[in-house]
């Protein structure tokens, strides 16, 4: 699943996932935007899961969730705070420490770090990652 923060301001950012439900709803138009399929049985009928933006298998009644198969699976802290880790080390130029990245969301210094591995290896696979200049590596 592929991420498009680059092209957007701060403020576009800010404007577009300003609380945790809009970054619900992009992962789920990402995953679901042509329709749903069942990853356990193929079925294409689904009902609401037990949260929001879940979705549950009529056939199977498995429940899918937006995050599931995506790096924000299973993140212990907001996915929104989540999102601007990926914001800004998409959109970094020079890089960006976890220790930055921990003073502006309030997270601790070892989840930013641990996150920001986790999106850097993405972006990698993701053949997205074109960086030149100075590449601060922490």
């Amino acid at each position: 699943m592929e991420y498009r923060f680059k092209s957007l301001t701060i403020f576009e950012f800010q404007q577009r996932f300003s609380n945790e439900d809009s970054c619900y709803e992009y992962l789920s138009e990402l995953k679901w935007g042509n329709g749903f399929v069942c990853p356990q049985c193929g079925h294409t009928h689904y009902c609401r899961g037990k949260r929001k933006h879940d979705r549950q298998c009529t056939s199977c009644h498995r429940i899918s969730s937006p995050t599931s198969g995506t790096l924000f699976h299973k993140v212990k802290f907001s996915i929104l705070k989540a999102f601007y880790i990926v914001y800004y080390v998409s959109t970094s130029k020079k890089g960006i420490s976890s220790t930055e990245l921990s003073r502006k969301l309030e997270l601790r210094q070892k989840t930013c770090w641990l996150f920001k591995k986790k999106v850097m290896k993405a972006m990698e696979s993701s053949g997205n990652n074109k960086m030149d200049g100075n590449i601060e590596v922490v």
